[in-house]
């Protein structure tokens, strides 16, 4: 074969799965965050962001070429957050970060608001903080259509 035309080829089939990358990106991340985006207006900054009932809403959609975005639903006055990173199969993985006076933790738990790795002093704030914790998952479910 030709060496011009071999390289003309590899450079078509490079081109090709670039194109056909982003498509599938483009197409998944649009189906996927869709009704998230329905959900929460876009505020005027671009940003898909609202506040209702005391507590802050917001989507991320992921970023160009990954497939990782988040929802949040915060009470900024309590210190609590929850994120929700959505998956394509309905696996969601669920965050928290708790603000005390002067110190935040980050934790990993499970759609049952379980410590995805045991520690007894998370544990321990987890607990004090489950009530608080409990009714951003009643709300996340009420405005964002999760599983």
């Amino acid at each position: 074969m030709n060496p011009k035309k071999k390289g003309l080829r590899i450079a078509f089939g490079l081109v090709a799965g670039f194109l056909l990358l982003n498509l599938v990106w483009y197409g998944v991340t649009t189906i996927q965050y869709k009704p998230f985006l329905a959900a929460v207006p876009e505020h005027v900054t671009g940003v898909h962001a609202m506040t209702k009932n005391g507590l802050s809403y917001n989507v991320k959609t992921p970023d160009y070429l990954s497939y990782v975005g988040n929802l949040a639903v915060s009470d900024d006055k309590a210190g609590i957050w929850l994120i929700i990173w959505p998956t394509l199969f309905g696996d969601d993985e669920y965050g928290v970060r708790i603000q005390d006076k002067q110190t935040g933790y980050e934790l990993m738990v499970n759609d049952q608001l379980k410590l995805l790795e045991p520690d007894a002093e998370l544990q321990a704030i987890l607990d004090r903080n489950k009530p608080e914790i409990t009714r951003l998952v009643e709300h996340a479910k009420t405005v964002f259509p999760l599983d």
